[in-house]
Order: C-alpha cells, then sequence, then structure tokens
C-alpha cells in the first residue's frame, strides 16, 4: 500500500505551549498502527480502493475511529 502522508508529530515544551488535547488521540493511532490494526483494515478494506492513488481506507477506518473516540 502507498502511504497518503504522516500524522503530524506531537511536541511538547517545557512552558507548557504545544500541548494539546489531541495529544491523546495521536496515541491512539499509533497503537492502531503498532498493533496492526491499520494493515488489518487495510487488508479487509482493500476493494474499496478504487485507484492507487486514494487515501487507504484502512488508515481512514482509524482516523475515523479515533476521531470518534
Amino acid at each position: 500500500m502507498h502511504d497518503t502522508g504522516s500524522r503530524p508529530k506531537i511536541v511538547a515544551t517545557a512552558d507548557g505551549r504545544g500541548v494539546v488535547g489531541h495529544a491523546g488521540a495521536r496515541l491512539l493511532a499509533d497503537m492502531a498502527d503498532a498493533t496492526g490494526l491499520t494493515a488489518s483494515f487495510s487488508e479487509a478494506l482493500a476493494s474499496l480502493r478504487q485507484r492507487r492513488a486514494g487515501h487507504d481506507p484502512g488508515r481512514v477506518a482509524v482516523d475515523v475511529a479515533v476521531m470518534l473516540a
């Protein structure tokens, strides 16, 4: 599968700048990647992908699940 992009890095500083509520969402998405959930979704949903240049349906499914969480 072609990776269409990466999630932005989370950077926190000692003064508290950059600490935001979406840090937990990033951790959930990283956990899905590390456990193979994203790859499994990609395999299961591969038939939905109409062209190679489109978004990976597995990645989209994980991002939607993280958004809802």
